[in-house]
């Protein structure tokens, strides 16, 4: 048994489902790293790379310790700050400590290959860090004379930076009201008082103008972080920030995890948006995690929004954050004007010799013809890409759906020279087939595709204007950083007249051109099976009507619907932000929905249905056992259910949904059901907590 009088014991954090650090003792003679540098370590038969996590308390003598075998790092990879934030992350989200330190670090520094252990390290001393800058997309503008309301936030938010004071603030400012223009001056300040900035985007098809506009003021001092980066490039990145060679981050919801110290302010646009909600492996929201890591630096943070999300809104109500509203467009432009289409009174119409698309109503074509007649550009928003929705057969009824999910399959089209090539694709798993003329339940052949996507929409617009350029945007069309920029710039300059796209073309856009919006199909996103289906739909149309007339012409916007009655178009005809909250409040404080309950869904899964269910059983029983153990019905426990899509990915998944105004004893009912998943729950099925979640889906 080793001798511990001279050797020091060190706990080391490791990417397994284990919710703690490992103890390890270090050769004798040898100090510890500091807390943050990555140790290579025994685990098993196997080397694994974990990180340093502080000196190990002293155990008893009679436990042997394996010994680190070597430290890869002279320096911390990870700093105090980012560290704390990932502690608290692995016990507010019920998630191991390593795989949590596994998420925040780019792909490959856990490596245990000695190669790539070489490789990985001798990058990170000698390499020289790269920088991915994109085309600035406007000149700096830092003279430009702000509004009342602009200065009114920088009035507030600058002598909290020099001060070093926590500062949260709700930046609620319509479309155009030049939200940007304080998320940069408060950048300068923070950079000029010696403190370093983070700035989030919701998705990377933001992040390009996003970084042209801060590079133009702040040139080599941005860096880029985001997921569609290589794994290399996402290394170079992490290493200029670690080292100090970049004071200002921007980036999608993982630069939440950026080697910054001395963060002076964290900016989260489009702080509503549902994409800063990771939904796989560690479900964390970095709207929340950018607060709590500005508490813990004393650091502002700017939430800003044109719909803010119900949850931030009632904070700010609440006094927890300071609330700040921009009503006005910069140079008083006019709000667009929004019109409601009833589609439940249309049907085809004839103009000229050909048929108008099922898509288009009688107002919207009359206006797309108006505004292109101007020279004037046009937006049509439709939520579903891909050609078709889906592919059946007129005589049995057979619907073409995936073998590995509960869904069907979407028709899609795709030029290929001369020719184009037809495919059914499954948007969960990535599933596809050749798009078969014969029905394979019946061998007949009048396989109809019915319905309608931004492929079809972009198809039949071609053929209407065909002396017009079409440009389409969705995640087919933006499957490269290339391809996206290229198209956005296009459509910027003017060399698209028409864009149809999915809800990346509602993403704080600044388009001068475009003065008519078209919303082909609002009830998309009304229909969905979650309790925020209306909160989401009012943020995403009034996002995409935001679009329009953003500079000296008026902007325009025809919503088409099937559901003009319901209450949320009312709110939005009228832009009235407030009347909509308050309804929405309401309904959510009579059913104890977020934001003033809180949920934690538990997500089983598996091959087996029947072990799904009886986990998923079982987990229902021991909540509410441990519910009544607590005082009743602090906690409410609703199913288990299957999931709306109830196989995804040959998996089959059932849910048990927590639900309470007292998030202690919610809390505490997950905790005895983590803690007690390896005695219930057979190996083959996994559980996934989603704290806080944003889909029941």
């Amino acid at each position: 048994m080793r001798d511990r009088g001279k050797t020091d014991l060190l706990n080391v954090v490791l990417p397994l489902p284990i919710p703690r650090p490992l103890t390890y003792a270090m050769e004798q003679g040898t100090s510890p790293p500091s807390a943050g540098c990555r140790v290579l370590v025994p685990v098993g038969r196997r080397r694994m790379v974990g990180v340093a996590w502080g000196r190990a308390e002293v155990i008893p003598d009679d436990i042997d310790l394996r010994t680190v075998i070597r430290v890869l790092d002279p320096e911390p990879l990870l700093p105090d700050s980012l560290m704390e934030l990932l502690g608290w992350i692995s016990a507010y989200y019920f998630y191991p400590i390593g795989k949590a330190v596994s998420e925040a670090l780019p792909p490959g520094l856990l490596s245990a290959r000695q190669k790539g252990i070489d490789k990985i390290i001798s990058r990170h001393r000698q390499g020289r860090a790269r920088s991915l800058h994109s085309d600035a997309w406007e000149t700096p503008r830092s003279n430009l004379r702000l509004t009342r309301h602009q200065r009114k936030a920088c009035d507030l938010v600058f002598p909290a930076i020099e001060q070093k004071r926590y500062l949260p603030v709700l930046l609620h400012g319509v479309t155009g009201s030049g939200k940007t223009e304080v998320y940069l001056r408060a950048a300068r300040h923070c950079l000029d008082s010696g403190r370093r900035a983070l700035i989030m985007v919701p998705e990377i098809s933001m992040t390009a103008q996003t970084v042209g506009r801060f590079t133009s003021r702040f040139g080599s001092d941005v860096t880029v972080l985001h997921s569609g980066l290589t794994d290399a490039q996402r290394r170079d990145q992490w290493k200029k920030i670690r080292m100090g060679h970049s004071n200002c981050v921007v980036g999608t919801r993982s630069a939440v995890f950026a080697p910054l110290d001395n963060i002076g302010l964290i900016v989260v646009d489009e702080e509503h948006d549902p994409s800063y909600k990771q939904e796989a492996r560690l479900r964390y929201h970095a709207r929340d995690l950018a607060v709590v890591r500005a508490r813990n630096q004393d650091a502002v943070v700017i939430l800003g929004s044109a719909t803010p999300s119900s949850s931030s809104l009632l904070n700010a109500r609440a006094g927890r954050y300071t609330l700040l509203e921009m009503p006005k467009r910069v140079a008083d432009s006019s709000l667009p004007k929004i019109e409601i289409v009833d589609r439940r009174s249309h049907g085809r119409r004839r103009q000229g010799k050909t048929e108008t698309p099922r898509w288009l109503s009688g107002e919207l074509g009359q206006a797309m013809n108006h505004t292109l007649s101007k020279g004037e550009q046009v937006l049509l928003f439709l939520n579903r890409r891909g050609y078709a929705s889906f592919t059946y057969c007129m005589d049995c009824g057979h619907v073409f759906k995936c073998r590995n999910c509960d869904v069907s399959l979407t028709y899609h089209q795709t030029a290929a020279g001369n020719s184009r090539k037809e495919s059914l694709v499954c948007h969960y798993c990535g599933y596809s087939v050749p798009a078969l003329p014969v029905c394979p339940k019946c061998g007949g052949q009048a396989v109809q595709a019915r319905g309608y996507g931004t492929e079809r929409v972009a198809s039949d617009l071609a053929g209407m204007f065909p002396e017009l350029s079409i440009g389409r945007l969705d995640r087919d069309t933006a499957s490269s950083r290339a391809r996206l920029e290229s198209l956005l710039k296009a459509f910027h300059s003017g060399e698209i007249q028409i864009l149809v796209g999915t809800q990346m073309v509602s993403k704080g856009h600044d388009f001068p051109g475009l003065t008519l919006v078209g919303v082909l199909w609002a009830d998309l996103s009304l229909n969905m099976p979650e309790f925020h289906a209306a909160e989401r739909t009012f943020q995403l149309l009034m996002q995409v009507a935001g679009r329009a007339g953003r500079r000296d012409k008026p902007g325009r916007v025809i919503i088409q619907t099937y559901m003009p009655d319901h209450y949320v178009f009312s709110y939005i005809t009228s832009q009235d932000f407030e009347g909509f909250y308050q309804k929405e409040f309401s309904l959510r404080n009579a059913l104890s929905y977020p934001p003033y309950g809180r949920l934690i869904n538990l997500k089983f899964s598996g091959k087996n249905k029947g072990k799904v269910i009886d986990a998923a059983a079982s987990a229902s029983s021991l909540a509410r056992s441990l519910a009544k153990r607590m005082g009743g019905g602090s906690v409410e426990i609703l199913g288990p259910a299957p999931a709306p899509m109830v196989r995804l990915k040959n998996r089959y998944r059932y849910q048990v949904l927590l639900k309470s105004r007292d998030i202690k004893a919610l809390r505490q009912v997950c905790a005895g059901l983590v803690y007690h998943d390896a005695e219930f729950f057979p190996g083959s099925v996994r559980l996934e907590v989603d704290v806080d979640p944003l889909s029941l889906l």
